[in-house]
Parts: structure tokens; sequence; C-alpha cells
């Protein structure tokens, strides 16, 4: 929340625009946003038989759908995955008719930030890194295409080694060139190795 409240004051501040509201909507507004994001999972899992989702957790850059049970296919897999993002870029449409309504500037401009925020986590999540949507989308997308899960994640496991050095020699690369890009990448893809460890530990 902290987070958020910052950025969304941050933005605000540097567009002119009232940073007290910005900041309380960014905090309450971006983490109801987040959830929502995990509760579309939930709601595509409570469709799926064999699997319950047991607890929704803000954890640190997003938030994390805890799962009991098993896909029975890569079809139900795809589902789940994709109920998240589906459920960000909802809210984000369903925000714009808000700009129609006779409301100060400001606000508009608040709100299309926070529209933003959400087409924003839909579309992070659609990265194909683990633990996100994206990942869990391409496993259950090759599962459904190549008969089993477990032939699925060894056909990723081949293309993701030699990617990894790409990775690592256009990160290199990128901390000569763009320093401050590249420390983003970084922060980035420490976040995400954290998350997966805290999704394996938890589960």
């Amino acid at each position: 929340m902290l987070v958020l409240a910052a950025l969304f004051g941050v933005i605000s501040a540097r567009a002119g625009l009232p940073v007290v509201t910005a900041t309380v909507l960014g905090a309450i507004g971006g983490t109801a946003s987040l959830i929502a994001h995990e509760l579309g999972h939930v709601r595509a899992a409570r469709k799926v038989a064999g699997l319950r989702a047991i607890s929704v957790s803000l954890i640190w850059l997003g938030a994390v759908t805890r799962l009991e049970g098993a896909y029975a296919s890569g079809r139900d897999q795809t589902r789940v995955a994709i109920g998240g993002p589906r459920m960000s870029f909802g809210i984000a449409c369903s925000l714009l008719p808000v700009l129609l309504l006779p409301i100060p500037v400001g606000l508009k401009e608040i709100v299309i930030a926070l529209a933003a925020l959400n087409v924003g986590i839909g579309a992070l999540s659609l990265i194909p890194a683990n633990p996100l949507d994206g990942y869990k989308l391409i496993v259950g997308i090759l599962w459904s295409a190549l008969g089993s899960e477990a032939s699925a994640r060894r056909l990723i496991r081949l293309v993701a080694m030699p990617w990894v050095v790409v990775e690592v020699v256009g990160t290199g690369v990128l901390l000569v060139e763009r320093p401050f890009l590249a420390t983003t990448v970084i922060a980035i893809g420490a976040s995400l190795f954290g998350q997966n460890v805290f999704t394996r530990l938890r589960a």
C-alpha cells in the first residue's frame, strides 16, 4: 500500500494533480486492484473440478492466490491463469465510463491512472516468467498441445536454458549503456525469483 501510495503521489505531483487524493486512491484503489486480480483466479478456480482456492495474500510488488488440489488438464490451468488478467483488464474498462461524468479534470486524471495501473497489472502478469500468470498460461497451452504437463515443462526448460544466456548477456550490455534501466530489470528479476521461492515455501 505504501509503494502504491508513493507511486500515485509522485505521478500526481509531476502532473500537477491533487497529491493527497491521488495518494489515498493509489493506496486503496491500487491494493484493491491487486486483490481483485487474484479474485479473478479464485473465480476461475471455482469452475474447475478438483481445485480450490484457500487464500489470497498480498506480497511485495503484488499478490498471490494459494490453490489446493491439482489441474486435470492444460485447459483448466489456462482457464485459471487467464482469470486474473481478465479481471484486471475488465476493471480498467469499467473505469472508462467514469470519465464521461461531470467530475473535476484532476479527478479524471487520477481515474485514468488507476485504469492504467490495472492494465499494467494485467499486462505484467502475462510475462512468461515463473511464477507469473504468463508462465502458467504457456504451461497450460503447451500441456493441451503436447498431451501432458511433464512434456510441456520439459519443452519450456529446453527453451529457457539458452534464453537465460541471452538475458544475462543482454543485461550486461544494458548495464553499460543504460544503468538505470538495467538496475530496474535486475530488481524485477530478483523480485520474481523471490516471489517464486515464497510461493513454493507456502505451497
